[in-house]
């Protein structure tokens, strides 16, 4: 079974678009990936008792403030202000590197991303709940083709299950969607190999989910308007799902979809 996490970014007034990552990975190798990054902590920050509250999130790792700016904040300070954020840089760029040179247990069932990002002036009509659907639709049935692809032309049955972040407000609608897209197909085809709906967690009880944060974040940050940072998209834009050497698991709608207006690796790959 390939387990899919996902996260969201850009749900926030003003942001630029609505940005969905996720990070596919085969049953096998999951419990040796956490362990890796579990790893990866432990060598920047050193052992500690609480590993899990250093939770790989890529916006509160980049700007954690000092103990003494948080202090005057309400709720507890984050655990990452209390490292030097020099230590939290390069630990999230050690991260996004083991996300691009993980090697699987089984070189056909690799890992792979999957990206969605929709300009908020893609659809300008529909209101900000139909572009989210929209997107949820367009990443699960990309995980649902790879599943389609391993079975047909490797011989690998594979069902999928989908692992989100906690998003209360947003919990049963996804899974509605998906049971709808289970049964028949929506805007984009209908779902035949996920083993379920979507199921919900803690991304602090995941490393995995908080690495489909990481997918989210370096997507959202590729995008903006103003000043671009293609930083961390360049170390994971290898993993997005190939297929036939194209590249099908990252799509970037923007109010010229399809029409060559968009150079960016998404849109370059979609055109070739």
């Amino acid at each position: 079974m390939y387990l899919l996490f996902v996260d969201e970014s850009g749900t926030h007034g003003g942001s630029h678009s609505f940005v969905l990552g996720g990070l596919a990975i085969h049953e096998d190798d999951a419990a040796r990936m956490q362990r890796d990054l579990d790893k990866l902590v432990v060598q920047h920050v050193g052992p500690r008792s609480n590993l899990e509250e250093y939770e790989f999130h890529a916006g509160v790792m980049r700007n954690a403030k000092k103990p003494a700016q948080a202090r005057g904040t309400r709720g507890p300070v984050n655990v990452w202000t209390g490292v030097p954020r020099k230590v939290r840089l390069a630990l999230l760029e050690d991260a996004y590197r083991l996300i691009a040179s993980f090697r699987p247990g089984n070189r056909d069932l690799a890992p792979a991303l999957f990206g969605v990002v929709i300009d908020n002036r893609f659809r300008s009509d529909w209101p900000a709940l139909e572009r989210e659907q929209f997107g949820y639709e367009v990443l699960l049935n990309k995980f649902d083709v790879m599943l389609k692809a391993l079975r047909r032309d490797k011989g690998l049955p594979n069902r999928g299950l989908v692992i989100h972040d906690r998003r209360v407000v947003a919990e049963q609608d996804i899974q509605t969607w998906t049971s709808g897209w289970r049964a028949a197909a929506g805007r984009v085809g209908q779902l035949r190999n996920l083993a379920d709906v979507p199921l919900f967690t803690d991304s602090r009880a995941s490393r995995l989910l908080q690495m489909a944060d990481l997918v989210a974040y370096a997507l959202y940050r590729r995008y903006a308007p103003t000043n671009p940072d293609d930083r961390y998209f360049s170390h994971i834009w290898p993993v997005f799902h190939r297929a036939n050497d194209m590249t099908h698991g990252c799509v970037h709608f923007t109010p010229d979809y399809g029409q060559g207006a968009c150079a960016c690796e998404p849109c370059s790959a979609r055109l070739q």
